[in-house]
């Protein structure tokens, strides 16, 4: 049952596979995960097998290990009982609303290419406003991303990250 209700939480979330979490996904030694043929060194973020419409993986029974062996802090608070599952989804819900006020900060200013993580979005966009390449009429945006980033960091940082 715990199993049935651990996988609910991790299909309305997502945020370890969609570039939110993380940037990208390196392969352990020996890593079977078709995601790494080729001799891949890494994965970017949001992951190829990632179905944002489901929040579900393609390769699931074949992802890599590390997707395997990654837990959230809500993840690991469900499994051993230190949090329900409704303050999980709360959090998730949180976490989920923060992302998509980047996500549309970031496409407003221009930077929308939604294969790259949101870190490496944010981190173009900066390097843009540092050497002036972003007009003065959008630096009220930046400031609204850059509040923005920094309030979904901070509850990724306490809330998600293990």
């Amino acid at each position: 049952m715990m199993d049935k209700l651990i996988d609910a939480l991790c299909l309305q979330c997502g945020m370890c596979c969609n570039g939110v979490l993380f940037a990208d996904v390196r392969p352990e030694p020996g890593d079977p995960s078709p995601l790494f043929q080729g001799n891949r060194s890494r994965v970017a973020q949001p992951c190829p097998a990632f179905n944002t419409a489901t929040c579900a993986c393609a390769i699931y029974a074949e992802r890599p290990v590390r997707c395997r062996k990654f837990e959230c802090r809500q993840l690991l608070g469900v499994r051993n009982g230190t949090v329900t599952i409704e303050k999980a989804l709360r959090q998730i819900r949180a976490a989920r609303g923060l992302a998509a006020e980047v996500e549309k900060l970031l496409t407003e200013l221009g930077f929308n290419n939604e294969r790259l993580p949101l870190s490496r979005r944010f981190q173009r966009c900066q390097r843009a406003a540092e050497n002036g390449n972003l007009p003065e009429a959008q630096l009220d945006q930046l400031a609204d991303l850059q509040l923005a980033v920094h309030q979904l960091t901070g509850l990724l940082t306490k809330e998600f990250y293990a």
